[in-house]
């Protein structure tokens, strides 16, 4: 019975311990110890709207997880939240007083805010700094777009989220994949919208994409402001947009934008994140009806069973705290796993640097926290968030998580992903489809369209071309403007004019063309100013490429030769040569005909040597034999006779070629005899120099100037217009050279092909072009066309040669070479390499065993010298040696007849 007693008290002592340690545990998790410390962190966002009242949320969550998890920590974080958009316009104002007052009255150790300006961020930091309280930002705009290493300066702000300017990277690959030349960048007049440029410009840097224009967007701009942005926008050439700037803002524009019809087909626009992100809290706005077709782009989530689980509850905390949300609206994001995570990363440090703060010994109530200590701990703080792994930068004080973003298509009052970008993946691609490039899916463009927009518009304001032309006193082939007045093209006519509308036609222009003149058009320096003054669209003309030119405007690739030189007068060269006969032919023919010469003697002995006679005995006999017989074809004088049907094969086209080629030698070599030739009768520039001669030049040209450098004094220079006074001066000894560009000497010479002649060096220059606007899409257009034209074969030569004519200087039959006679020469050599493998074959086959028997003699050069002994003998049965046997024998019985005869 006592032992019975004894063991009852036992286990009622036990229970009773038990219970006395599991329930300060069970109550722990539910309300915090009594022991744990608060540390005061300070949330500053905007409660009136949806993204600011869900990161609220997801904070709240985070630091129950966070205790549900660790119930027995040493500090329990106290949020104190803030409004920043308080009753205040100004955000900015706002949340610089919401944070002053959480610092001031409540003594925070640290605050979260999310800035929605560069000029709130940088308050924040440098107030964080000056207080040491570190500033944890879970936006994107960061002191980082004002300038380097921020963090040196400012160490206490903490970019917790991934910087905006980061999208410079994906946004400048989307252009690219496109193919697009030029891109306008639109942003708000702010430097948070302003610091993007550079980024975008660096990434595009060696690109064929480049930034056309920047234009911007001023913050507090009324209706008309952003109504005149837009016309601007409007009457440019480029169609495709890059818009960085607030979402607020940027539903006002695209409003505009909408209302101006430049959300229609042939647009492009490409928006930054802060509509990504904004997207759900668009679609309860009418704005989002006017971004049909736009790209943006989102940091890409990952969904995990984690991030899943964590958006169902998060739904359900909204639903329950604000009755006006709609869970509809919802979906992960970046954004919003980041607030979460900053939550968990400050409850941690905050433990962390509680715990190390132990080390000191002094009583716990003795226990700051100080900024600097939290600071460092947030810096350190690693774990796997819901947004993936939470690393700091310790030394710049930004995420370091490699990010990937979404692309997005506005459709209808949604978004649709039609890709993924990440850093270091292979490139962006939407033509080609290949394994190596991450392909984009069909996109639906501005006006419910699936045709990728080209990007530019040569008339985008409607209006026709106004294109300036020159007049000219003289050269009138290259430009011709027919009456006094500026009419339509029916009196507007030339070489220049013809190019310039088969390359419109090329670009398949379908717009009008408004020509234009003034009193001042022979002056080319005034009509390409006109042009960058942009008065103008285009000038068509024989307008010179110069450096000078080329500061202000774009000049398409030169459609005429380069350069300039002088032209003289020509006379006869009576100067003969002794060593005239080699020239009809070029030395590769000569080369080309003698080999073949010895060739098809070879085959012509190979052929005939065994069954002809005249062909054989001693080797010096067959060798002066064969050469005879194939030289003699020449003049066709051979006489011996060929046996072989193959030879006479061989020596048919034979024939023929040297009749081709020799009827060609014997007109050439006429005409290089009988023709006079021409050469000039000044050749040095330093002559004219040194001699004082007068020269001429055209006039309005920039050949003035130049001659000027080199030496000629002004008074010896006359200038010259038109093509008769060119002659008339060259004629009566007025100049004695005329410099000009070599368009302009080949076309007057065209007019006296044996009177004048070019001579001297060519001075390079830059050749004739059409001149268009400084960045101009269509000049580029036209550039590219006219090098397609250029390349092209099938392009006629007149098309791009100002006048019919031939442009050689020299005069005379030109030397005949082998391409010649390439045809003839692949004829001969297939009859006769096929005659002569016919015959080896046919050897071979009748005297297959001797061959045979001297390819297996034990001695090689034994069985080489029997071989040639068979190929060097007679073929005892052809026709030719039976006869010649038969004759023979008949006299070998006459002479023993004579003899029987002379004995008797």
């Amino acid at each position: 019975m006592a032992a019975a007693m004894t063991h009852t008290t036992f286990t009622s002592w036990l229970m009773i311990t038990l219970l006395l340690i599991i329930c300060p545990t069970s109550s722990s998790s539910s309300s915090p110890s009594p022991a744990a410390a608060a540390v005061r962190v300070g949330v500053v966002l905007d409660l009136r709207s949806d993204a600011g009242r869900k990161s609220r949320t997801c904070i709240e969550m985070a630091l129950e997880d966070f205790y549900m998890k660790h119930p027995s920590s040493a500090t329990r974080v106290q949020l104190h939240v803030r409004d920043s958009h308080g009753d205040d316009d100004d955000p900015t104002v706002a949340a610089a007083h919401a944070a002053e007052d959480l610092i001031k009255n409540v003594q925070v150790e640290a605050i979260i805010v999310a800035p929605q300006t560069l000029t709130e961020a940088d308050f924040l930091a440098h107030l964080g700094n000056h207080k040491h309280i570190p500033i944890l930002s879970l936006s994107g705009i960061s002191p980082a777009s004002s300038g380097e290493q921020p963090h040196k300066i400012m160490p206490y702000f903490v970019q917790a989220a991934a910087n905006d300017l980061l999208q410079a990277k994906p946004i400048a690959s989307i252009a690219m994949s496109f193919s697009w030349r030029q891109v306008i960048l639109v942003c708000e007049d702010s430097p948070h919208g302003a610091a993007i440029f550079p980024k975008l410009a660096h990434e595009l840097d060696g690109m064929e994409t480049q930034i056309s224009d920047v234009v911007f967007v001023p913050v507090d701009a009324t209706e008309d402001r952003v109504h005149e942005v837009m016309r601007r926008l409007k009457r440019m050439e480029t169609r495709v947009f890059i818009v960085h700037m607030r979402s607020s803002m940027a539903a006002r524009f695209f409003a505009m934008a909408n209302d101006l019809g430049m959300m229609s087909q042939g647009y492009a626009w490409i928006v930054t994140s802060t509509i990504g992100n904004a997207v759900d809290s668009l679609r309860s706005d009418h704005a989002i009806n006017s971004m049909e077709g736009v790209l943006t782009l989102r940091p890409s989530v990952n969904e995990t069973d984690h991030v899943k689980r964590f958006f169902a509850r998060f739904q359900r905390k909204m639903i329950s705290s604000y009755s006006d949300h709609s869970h509809l609206h919802d979906e992960p994001s970046m954004q919003l796993l980041w607030a979460y995570d900053t939550a968990w990363a400050i409850a941690t440090a905050a433990e962390t640097a509680r715990l190390a703060s132990f080390a000191t010994g002094l009583a716990q109530d003795e226990l700051p926290i100080t900024g600097k200590t939290l600071l460092d701990s947030v810096l350190k703080t690693t774990f796997d968030g819901l947004a993936g792994k939470f690393s700091l930068d310790y030394n710049n004080g930004y995420q370091q998580q490699q990010l990937r973003y979404d692309i997005l298509n506005v459709i209808g009052r949604g978004t649709r992903t039609v890709g993924t970008w990440m850093q270091d993946e292979h490139p962006i691609s939407y033509y080609d489809r290949r394994a190596d490039a991450k392909w984009l899916k069909i996109i639906i463009w501005p006006g419910d369209t699936t045709n990728v927009p080209k990007g530019w518009e040569v008339s985008p304001s409607g209006k026709s071309l106004v294109i300036a032309v020159p007049r000219k006193n003289g050269f009138r082939q290259f430009v011709n403007v027919a009456g006094n007045t500026t009419a339509s093209s029916a009196n507007i006519t030339g070489y220049c004019i013809d190019l310039f509308h088969r390359v419109m036609q090329e670009l398949k222009y379908e717009g009008g063309y408004e020509y234009v003149t003034d009193n001042r058009s022979e002056d080319y320096n005034h009509l390409v100013e006109r042009v960058h003054r942009k008065e103008v669209d285009v000038l068509v003309g024989d307008i010179t490429i110069t450096a000078k030119r080329m500061e202000n405007v774009t000049f398409t690739v030169p459609f005429t030769e380069l350069g300039w030189t002088m032209m003289v007068m020509a006379k006869k060269d009576t100067r003969k040569s002794m060593w005239i006969f080699p020239k009809p032919f070029t030395g590769t023919l000569w080369l080309v005909t003698i080999a073949l010469f010895l060739f098809i003697g070879f085959v012509v002995w190979v052929l005939e040597h065994r069954i002809n006679p005249r062909f054989r005995g001693t080797p010096s006999e067959q060798l002066g034999t064969t050469f005879y017989f194939i030289f003699s074809t020449m003049v066709f004088s051979h006489r011996e006779k060929l046996q072989s049907n193959m030879s006479r094969i061989v020596v048919i086209v034979w024939c023929f070629f040297v009749l081709v080629l020799t009827t060609n030698y014997t007109a050439s070599l006429t005409s290089m005899s009988t023709v006079q030739q021409l050469r000039p009768a000044v050749t040095d520039v330093e002559e004219l120099i040194r001699g004082g001669d007068p020269v001429g030049y055209h006039e309005s040209s920039f050949v003035k100037d130049s001659l000027i450098k080199m030496g000629f004094k002004q008074s010896n220079l006359r200038h010259l217009g038109t093509v008769e006074q060119y002659n008339q001066a060259l004629s009566d000894g007025s100049v004695k050279a005329i410099f000009d560009e070599i368009p302009y000497l080949k076309l007057f010479r065209s007019h006296f092909p044996n009177k004048y002649t070019m001579a001297g060096p060519v001075y390079k220059s830059g050749g004739f072009a059409f001149v268009f606007p400084q960045g101009s899409l269509l000049g580029r257009r036209v550039s590219e066309a006219l090098m397609a034209m250029m390349e092209s074969p099938s392009t006629p030569r007149n098309t791009l040669i100002p006048f019919p004519v031939n442009t050689t200087d020299d005069v005379g039959s030109p030397r005949l070479d082998t391409s010649d006679f390439s045809g003839l020469i692949i004829i001969v050599m297939t009859v006769s390499s096929l005659m002569l493998l016919t015959w080896f074959a046919t050897f071979f086959y009748k005297e297959f065993s001797k061959v045979r028997a001297a390819c297996s003699s034990w001695r090689s050069w034994m069985g080489a010298r029997f071989l040639s002994t068979i190929l060097s003998s007679r073929d005892l049965n052809s026709h030719n040696f039976e006869v010649q046997q038969q004759n023979e024998i008949m006299m070998n019985d006459i002479e023993q007849a004579n003899q029987v005869v002379e004995g008797d």
